[in-house]
């Protein structure tokens, strides 16, 4: 597996430690997440809230006029940055970052620019891949590439040499028989989104947060996992 040279000294360094990582179940990574959330409940669905109401405003001249359509689709780019910074801000609170989800999630979006750019071009490149593999397979192929990128933005922001390329290239190949894991991981948040449904969509704006931080759990859990395989194989390589 390609990583750069700072993913290998990591590898060694877990490898020093003797660290096992045990995937857990889906029942532990939402009690993980419910654990990082409490007492944030309100300020995550403030953010979801943020991102719901600047994808909507971008949305609007498409109801106005129908040549405003190809416009409001580009302008839609322009929020994934808010939603990569919200990935990120809840990743590094299920690490233990003490500092405001909405701050974190703003600051980025507006400090950081070019971890902005590389996550707009992979998610360009992820949406094509997407649309491709739809038509081919009707629609199949689509949720099978969500997955197989799904760790991009957590490598995107973990390794800032990486291109969005390598990330993407990286995330194949963390997904290498995990890609069930997480699917039956979001399945186990049916109960809660049809819950939301419930209350005409307003409950997403908690069960999206819950959700993202249940993933970025697991993506530290499955990261140490691999950097772990790295190391064993590095060693082993080393004995030869």
């Amino acid at each position: 597996m390609h990583i750069s040279q700072k993913i290998r000294n990591f590898a060694s360094k877990i490898q020093t430690h003797k660290l096992i990582i045990i995937m857990k179940t889906p029942s532990q990574y939402r009690a993980q997440a419910r654990e990082v959330l409490q007492n944030r409940w309100g300020e995550v669905a403030i953010v979801s809230l943020i991102i719901l109401a600047a994808a909507i405003a971008i949305s609007i001249p498409s109801f106005l006029a129908e040549w405003a359509g190809s416009i409001t689709t580009l302008l839609s780019v322009l929020v994934l940055p808010l939603q990569y910074a919200f990935y990120v801000a809840l990743l590094e609170r299920t690490r233990g970052n003490e500092e405001e989800v909405m701050h974190y999630t703003l600051q980025y979006t507006i400090n950081r620019t070019y971890a902005n750019t590389r996550f707009l071009v992979a998610g360009l490149l992820i949406i094509v891949i997407s649309m491709v593999a739809a038509i081919f397979t009707l629609g199949i192929g689509a949720i099978i590439v969500s997955y197989m990128y799904s760790m991009v933005p957590y490598l995107l922001h973990d390794y800032p040499e990486l291109t969005p390329r390598e990330a993407m290239k990286i995330s194949r190949e963390m997904m290498s028989g995990h890609k069930w894991n997480l699917f039956v991981l979001d399945l186990t948040f049916i109960g809660w989104i049809l819950l939301a449904f419930c209350t005409a969509g307003v409950g997403m704006l908690f069960v999206q947060p819950y959700m993202l931080t249940a993933r970025a759990a697991f993506y530290d859990d499955l990261r140490a996992e691999k950097l772990v395989e790295e190391a064993d194989n590095t060693q082993e390589n080393i004995e030869a």
